[in-house]
């Protein structure tokens, strides 16, 4: 890291440890490196000082008097004031239980004692500067299509990562996508914690998933997410597709911890994170998920088919009218589009909306930005172009202030 310009306004860090000497350490290096600092060697005035100093950064340790670090670090992670408050574990403690536990609990970021000057500052100039975001990894529907057609929105099926903090991992979707992420992930270093959500089984939904390569690695954690079909389990669902007749691996080859859990619709905490799930228009069960970020949110919802009311109808349906409440105000609203108006004449019942009733949706609800996702595999960068002309045109006729694009392959949107 380098030092901070003069002219701008230094970035604050609380320091808290019962180790004075190693608070005067840090103090030192820190203050070198343009930082304003302030040392609290008291855990029970630490929610004191945070509170009067307003710091950008805590750094803590988890063996304190009382509180404990892992009581601190639940108060500051329930307080309103300090949600955007980052968080970094700098502890003697190595074991495996209490990295894992600090993340669950909110740090940002966790390392062990003795640390470097150099590691510090990096390590300090990452955190501080990691603005969470989501990335397409794969953006088509129905089957991949790779191509010098589909370069720019790019042919790989749906998968979209999420990451809250260096360490909170949430994916949504297993298509042909996530295997380039698992290759990124592993590249990382270190174990993982991976929360997946699948929207539902469709092949294009899944492809990806017996080429996970975090799964197969010991030591890494990975949940997946999603709705029971009948009688048939969430596990049984994924199992299904690594049976030795399609597949040479079975889930039983899955090195990390795994866990299946069952979700419908309602809401949930997953790993601290809020997420609304809400039933699709679409064959079989399927999910679409609201997830919050702080204060915004955004919305996943493929694949999803909206028909055009009946020439009499005077409002929306039931099921629409419960759609747009669910995605009322959303932040960014990411929607199957596959067909254009023409295109979904000879698709009725396919479980895919026409474009124009996909615009009414987003203008109903409110949406800040709508992003077309789920690409029809017939259509080339072209056609998708064509798309956000035609919806850009209509939101333009509305008087919307609404943004609105194609997902691409490799876009990353940060909150």
């Amino acid at each position: 890291m380098t030092e901070q310009d003069s002219n701008s306004v230094k970035k604050k860090i609380l320091l808290i440890d019962d180790d004075e000497e190693n608070l005067k350490s840090l103090q030192g290096t820190l203050e070198s490196a343009g930082f304003e600092i302030k040392t609290c060697s008291s855990s029970a005035r630490a929610m004191e000082y945070i509170g009067d100093f307003k710091p950008d950064l805590a750094i803590m340790e988890l063996l304190l008097g009382e509180p404990d670090g892992y009581t601190l670090l639940r108060q500051i992670r329930k307080s309103k004031d300090y949600s955007s408050l980052k968080v970094i574990i700098l502890t003697v403690k190595s074991f495996e239980f209490d990295r894992v536990r600090s993340f669950e609990l909110g740090a940002d970021a966790f390392f062990n004692k003795p640390i470097s000057p150099e590691e510090l500052l990096k390590n300090v100039s990452r955190t501080m500067d990691y603005r969470p975001h989501l990335t397409f990894w794969g953006t088509r529907g129905s089957l991949p299509s790779p191509g010098s057609e589909t370069i720019k929105y790019g042919g790989n099926t749906s998968c979209i990562e999420v990451r809250l903090s260096q360490e909170k991992i949430l994916i949504l979707d297993a298509g042909t996508g996530i295997r380039k992420l698992g290759l990124k992930l592993m590249q990382e270093g270190g174990k993982k914690k991976i929360n997946l959500l699948l929207t539902h089984p469709h092949w294009d939904h899944i492809f990806g998933l017996p080429f996970f390569v975090p799964t197969y690695i010991p030591g890494n954690e990975v949940s997946i997410y999603g709705a029971r079909h009948g009688d048939i389990s969430l596990r049984e669902v994924v199992a299904g597709q690594m049976e030795s007749i399609y597949f040479p691996i079975t889930i039983k080859e899955f090195g990390a911890r795994s866990y299946f859990q069952e979700l419908s619709e309602g809401e949930y905490f997953i790993d601290d994170v809020k997420v609304q799930t809400h039933f699709l228009n679409h064959p079989g069960q399927t999910l679409g998920y609201r997830i919050w970020c702080g204060e915004k949110s955004f919305a996943y919802i493929t694949d999803n088919e909206l028909p055009p009311p009946p020439p009499d109808s005077t409002g929306p349906s039931h099921k629409r009218k419960k759609l747009i409440n669910f995605l009322k105000d959303v932040d960014l609203l990411i929607h199957d589009s596959s067909y254009t108006d023409q295109e979904y004449k000879t698709r009725v019942g396919w479980g895919h909306p026409p474009l124009s009733e996909l615009l009414s949706l987003a203008l109903a609800a409110n949406a800040k930005e709508l992003k077309l996702f789920h690409h029809e595999p017939d259509h080339t960068d072209q056609d998708i172009e064509k798309m956000v002309e035609f919806s850009l045109e209509r939101l333009k006729k509305e008087g919307s202030s609404m943004k609105c694009s194609a997902a691409a392959e490799g876009e990353h949107i940060f909150f």
